[in-house]
């Protein structure tokens, strides 16, 4: 499990969350439940940058001294892995049966990623929030970080001066490698074998083997430090009905602007990285096509379709650089600027998971419950959790007593017979288990001036408890009972 801690960040004072296959944030607004989703979704696209190769990993002139060490420990060692003969696969081996001078270079040359990592790091922060040096409440005890139960990526605030001030900063030197495999190539060993069956071999092939050698290691070890993040992450923010529906006159005002762009600047308005984010996924949607859905997501997407709003959503490619969204129902197709605000709102969800999320990946959701009657939030629920056990991981921001009641009784009913279910109209895809969810309550601290953020327990025989909606229904019920003593003249 992933864990993400805060403290001192924005409007909040402290809070850690574990983030499990389904992550429910609730809380009164402003308290700082986006900007917590927001961190998790800055943190998660670490793996993104070292899948597109954003982290350099390099040898420094004291890594290079260390080499004829390594040499003679990997000359010890490489025998003992390298016993077959054919080349055609690779064998794993346990980080910890590595020679420890291997493993010490490996280790720091991850370190020298990490640094890279940190330059990507603040400028995709910067994309999110703007200047970091507003993120923090105290910076003598601000505190960022991610927690993979083993290992450990934490991010503060270095004090530096110049051009280094106000700068977030990865660390790793809490790594705990222990757990890792490496894959030894045996075309590498190959090499090794024939480097050392003769002294006549320049050094420096030599060196160069084992430089390879060590990008290879370093590289499974960086790997190994993103292993539990999802494969892919995606924030669909609150009001994407507008910015679904607003994304083509950007678009539209872009490409007009262009044929200008060699005379005068282009006008680009700004946006949050989120909503960038959001909005670039939108324009390209139709070329992002991940292939056919497996079968669990194909039925959550049917059933968000055929049981919430009714109908199909699709693209269809225009004559303008971007696809047009629709929705399609037994009465007609009808462009996305024609339909209830209940089906805008959920349009750009169901595209995202027909074109782009897959399991594995995590997908952001705030307020799903918006412009939805009541009985249409049980069944949104139903479809979350749907999602859930596809395998999608789901991070939720909500402020609906109905939606986590109804997510109260999926927990319940997993404990329910499949006659049970089906008597009352439910699957086993509706069933949540309690260990597949966390639940977070983010409480205003007047004294602190900000929010504190708090876990709450999860019951099996309630579910989530605490909300702090039954609060503010006691508080409604108590004003209309002082309110029915009124006497009306």
């Amino acid at each position: 499990m992933l864990t993400v801690a805060a403290k001192d960040f924005g409007p909040i004072v402290e809070g850690t969350v574990e983030l499990r296959p389904l992550t429910v944030f609730v809380g009164p607004s402003n308290t700082g439940k986006s900007y917590l989703a927001t961190l998790v979704y800055a943190l998660m696209g670490l793996r993104r940058g070292a899948e597109y190769g954003q982290y350099a990993f390099s040898f420094t002139e004291s890594d290079l001294e260390l080499i004829p060490a390594v040499k003679e420990a990997v000359r010890k060692w490489t025998p003992r892995v390298s016993a077959e003969n054919s080349y055609t696969f690779s064998i794993p081996v346990p980080f910890d049966q590595v020679p420890a001078e291997v493993r010490e270079l490996a280790e720091s040359i991850v370190e020298g990623g990490l640094l890279s990592a940190t330059a990507w790091l603040n400028d995709e922060l910067r994309r999110y929030y703007g200047d970091i040096s507003t993120l923090l409440r105290n910076i003598a005890d601000a505190q960022l970080g991610i927690d993979l139960s083993k290992n450990r990526l934490s991010v503060g605030l270095s004090l530096g001066q110049g051009d280094n001030s106000n700068q977030l900063e990865l660390s790793g030197k809490d790594f705990d490698l222990a757990g890792s495999v490496v894959q030894v190539d045996t075309d590498l060993k190959r090499e090794l074998r024939r480097f050392q069956s003769s002294d006549r071999q320049s050094s420096r092939p030599l060196e160069r083997a084992y430089d390879f050698f060590l990008s290879t290691l370093a590289q499974d070890t960086w790997n190994h430090t993103f292993v539990d993040f999802p494969d892919r992450s995606y924030y669909l923010p609150a009001a994407r009905s507008g910015i679904a529906q607003g994304h083509k006159i950007i678009a539209g005002t872009l490409v007009r602007q262009s044929p200008f762009a060699a005379i005068r600047p282009l006008e680009v308005p700004v946006f949050s990285g989120v909503i960038a984010d959001f909005m670039g996924h939108l324009l390209t949607m139709g070329q992002a096509g991940r292939g056919k859905r497996p079968e669990a997501l194909q039925g959550a997407v049917d059933f968000l379709e055929q049981r919430v709003i009714g109908g199909k959503v699709n693209l269809e490619e225009s004559e303008l650089p971007y696809p047009e969204i629709y929705y399609e129902t037994a009465a007609g197709k009808f462009a996305l600027r024609q339909t209830s605000s209940m089906v805008s709102e959920l349009a750009p969800l169901i595209l995202f998971l027909k074109y782009l999320v897959r399991p594995g990946d995590l997908l952001i959701l705030e307020e799903p419950e918006s412009h939805l009657h009541p009985a249409s939030q049980r069944r949104m629920a139903r479809g979350i959790v749907r999602l859930v056990n596809a395998g999608v991981r789901v991070l939720i921001t909500t402020h609906s007593d109905y939606f986590v009641g109804q997510l109260n009784n999926l927990l319940r009913i997993s404990y329910a017979s499949d006659r049970w279910l089906k008597r009352e109209g439910f699957a086993r895809a509706d069933c949540l288990k309690h260990n597949d969810v966390g639940a977070y309550a983010f409480l205003w601290d007047e004294d602190a001036g900000g929010s504190r953020v708090k876990e709450l327990p999860i019951a099996p025989d309630f579910g989530i408890e605490d909300t702090g909606f039954l609060e503010a229904a006691e508080a409604l019920y108590e004003e209309t009972i002082s309110a029915q003593r009124i006497r009306v003249k």
